[in-house]
């Protein structure tokens, strides 16, 4: 990935919107034009971002358009990334479902009920198309937005199992991936909503493999072909190896260490009664628990891994366990989209015409993602062997070093402390915030450098 693709806003967007095939050329070239401006201020409203009245009306009247769809919008992007990840020899495809909140603009048309159902909004399932090693963010493979739909008054248990149900965008997701190219491996990576047979099964259709956090205590068999149930066989498992796993700070809980023990073994996983047909697939089983978990630790770790990928050693075992901590760039993801990108803010009279927006939004919320990432790669070249020479000289100006021997670490470093990074050991790597409110405050300065060098004396 070249770090000039990222942080040129003009070239991103020609990239990933100049052939997006919306019925008229026009249309096209305003998308492209849309897409610059966002990307330059992506936290900002519409009118903020366009500035001028008449650019703004263009792009109410282009959201508006009906052939201006999700899909139209998003097809190359996903093309693209499919593309892209059939290259690869390892692809993980982290999916996740995420909650658009639009209960604050309660005359939105296009919306159902989410929460508790007393809020509005939509659902939106990801797939985030991830190499492992190195890690690095390909792009969306999938995305979907859809609308919850309540269940009919006095359903029953028989009427509700045979109609579609929500956690069927998993399975659809799936298909929508397709499979992967001959030489590359595609493992699909989802949290315990993915703990679905009907989602190994579709995995297996489609030629791709699944690692999953287990939810259910579901009817198994072990390698002998003893019947048993996952969770409790899985908590049987020996421990192999021991390590420390760093956990970043999540969902309010603080950066910590954990010292876990690994287990693993093969079984198989039975169909469910429910299920149209009887049947069982071939699994591997990865647990890892924590041992002697700090009092102030609520709920020591423990995830109970699904997998249809080969685990023979305790080498293999880790490396799974590597792959599901990827899961949550899913997340950072989520939160790229709606803090960084500001999704749940957008006043645009209608949830179709928001889901138009998300066209641009995603593919934005992927680049910020991308710029923390490739900020972690290869920290040792010099700076000026792969950005312009102007940005060079501006951050290293800044930063009070020679430009010459300016480091991609230290130019990411810098650029951060922009925009607010302390910089301290236990802070860790710079974030997508610190590193993008950075990169906007840089390029400012950047286009007055250019421009005051094209003015007259």
């Amino acid at each position: 990935m070249q770090v000039a693709n990222i942080l040129d806003a003009r070239a991103w967007a020609q990239r990933e919107f100049g052939h997006v095939n919306l019925g008229d050329v026009r249309r096209s070239l305003r998308l492209v034009a849309l897409a610059t401006q966002v990307m330059r201020q992506p936290n900002a409203s519409l009118p903020a971002q366009l500035k001028a009245p008449k650019a703004l009306k263009a792009a109410y009247r282009l959201l508006a358009e009906e052939d201006v769809t999700h899909q139209a919008v998003m097809t190359p992007h996903w093309e693209r990334t499919r593309q892209l990840a059939g290259q690869e020899p390892v692809v993980l495809m982290v999916e996740d479902t995420t909650t658009v909140d639009d209960s604050h603009h309660p005359t939105k048309k296009g919306l159902g009920p989410i929460g508790n159902g007393e809020g509005q909004g939509f659902l939106l399932h990801n797939v985030l198309a991830v190499v492992p090693k190195p890690r690095q963010v390909l792009g969306l493979a999938h995305d979907e937005p859809f609308l919850r739909q309540p269940a009919p008054p006095g359903e029953s248990c028989a009427q509700r199992r045979g109609r579609p149900r929500e956690s069927d965008v998993w399975l659809r997701a799936v298909a929508a991936v397709g499979p992967p190219p001959v030489g590359s491996q595609w493992i699909h990576v989802g949290d315990r909503g993915s703990d679905l047979y009907g989602f190994f099964e579709e995995c297996r259709n489609q030629r791709c493999d699944f690692l999953v956090r287990a939810a259910q205590n579901r009817s198994a068999e072990t390698e002998d072909g003893t019947h048993t149930y996952l969770l409790t066989w899985a908590r049987t498992l020996p421990a192999q190896a021991e390590q420390v796993l760093v956990l970043p700070a999540r969902h309010g809980q603080p950066a910590r260490e954990a010292r876990v023990q690994i287990g693993f073994g093969a079984g198989r996983v039975r169909a469910p009664k429910e299920w149209p047909r009887p049947g069982s697939i071939s699994v591997w089983v990865v647990r890892v628990w924590e041992i002697d978990p700090p009092p102030a630790v609520k709920e020591p770790l423990e995830w109970v891994l699904i997998l249809s990928v080969p685990t023979l050693t305790v080498a293999d075992a880790w490396e799974r366990v590597e792959w599901y901590k990827c899961r949550w760039l899913v997340e950072d993801y989520h939160q790229c989209l709606k803090s960084g990108c500001l999704l749940e803010q957008r006043r645009l009279g209608d949830g179709e015409r928001v889901q138009r927006l998300l066209g641009i939004l995603a593919p934005t919320a992927v680049r910020l993602l991308q710029l923390r990432e490739i900020a972690r790669q290869t920290p040792l070249r010099l700076a000026s062997a792969a950005l312009p020479w102007d940005l060079v000289n501006l951050v290293a100006y800044l930063a009070e070093v020679p430009a010459e021997t300016l480091t991609m670490e230290g130019f990411w470093r810098a650029i951060a402390q922009q925009g607010g990074y302390r910089g301290q050991r236990k802070h860790g790597p710079p974030g997508w915030q610190t590193l993008w409110k950075g990169w906007l405050y840089i390029q400012t300065l950047l286009e007055g450098v250019r421009l005051a060098a094209h003015l007259p004396p």
